[in-house]
């Protein structure tokens, strides 16, 4: 199988370094004929992908962490390339969702089983995501992020950039319009999510299907930060769809919209800022789990 191979060494450069070339030789040895290649820069991988599909190639594997791997989707999504992932980043959120061992190697075992499955995605403004769009305090928090510290902290990064922000932030009263208007909801805090993990193993969307046709909406009515402190301890419990002030969805399309500046994160990146609308793409994508 002609495979294209993306790689973010900037993800996690211990894991590349040490575990990279045993993963490959073990496709390799399972009839996966490798062509690799390593980001330089944002975005690129999003045209690597494309140029695979331009290229015939039967496979795109994605070696990385959540957003790099939302790059290849876009770059993929529309073709009938197949996709495989090598994760290595710091949440791993979409891996973790289709079951896939967070240990590259075994992760390349699993790719070379060759068993695939078709999954839905999420599209918000013309971008697709694998896993979820927010828009609250955890886009604000993803937008102040430094990417140096990323690098260094990962995952951990986000929280730190949340505590630094959390005493100057208001929250953004945000206008939720679900299926055409049918359901008129508002909150300061809104999750459409195709997972049910999200930042790790939290639980967000409990009830999600990443190939049910839906997408999962989680809307979040407090007014004040207490209120999502509240809320986030929820989350961890995953007791936060038992609060009062919690509204719970599957939904085919919606439209978001503010009177103030409000971002928008789309698989743990930044994506610009409301108004914005969201749908669900079934069976968009192929990939191995």
């Amino acid at each position: 199988m002609r495979t294209k191979v993306i790689v973010n060494p900037n993800t996690n450069p211990r894991a590349v370094k040490n575990n990279l070339r045993p993963a490959l030789n073990i496709l390799r040895e399972n009839g996966f004929e490798l062509s690799v290649q390593f980001t330089k820069a944002p975005d690129q991988a999003m045209e690597m992908a494309e140029n695979a599909v331009a290229e015939n190639f039967e496979c795109v594997i994605c070696v990385s962490g959540d957003g790099t791997l939302n790059e290849v989707i876009n770059g993929i999504v529309g073709s009938d390339i197949l996709l495989g992932i090598l994760p290595i980043g710091g949440s791993n959120v979409f891996s973790r969702e289709l079951g896939i061992k967070q240990d590259i190697k075994e992760a390349a075992m699993t790719i070379a089983a060759g068993r695939t499955r078709k999954i839905d995605l999420g599209k918000i403004n013309g971008r697709y995501f694998s896993m979820m769009a927010s828009c609250g305090y955890d886009a604000h928090a993803i937008m102040k992020t430094d990417l140096n510290v990323k690098r260094f902290l990962r995952r951990y990064a986000y929280v730190v950039a949340g505590f630094k922000d959390f005493i100057g932030y208001r929250p953004t009263v945000i206008n939720v319009n679900i299926d055409g208007g049918k359901i008129k909801e508002k909150g300061i805090f809104v999750v459409l999510s195709n997972t049910h993990f999200y930042g790790g193993t939290h639980q967000m969307a409990p009830f999600a299907e990443i190939d049910d046709g839906y997408l999962d909406l989680i809307i979040y009515k407090g007014k004040t930060q207490l209120d999502l402190v509240k809320f986030a301890i929820g989350v961890v419990s995953r007791q936060h769809i038992n609060l009062t002030d919690v509204l719970y969805f599957r939904v085919k399309n919606v439209k978001l919209s503010s009177d103030r500046e409000t971002p928008v994160q789309i698989d743990g990146d930044h994506f610009g800022f409301l108004p914005m609308e969201g749908e669900i793409v079934p069976e968009a994508i192929k990939v191995f789990y």
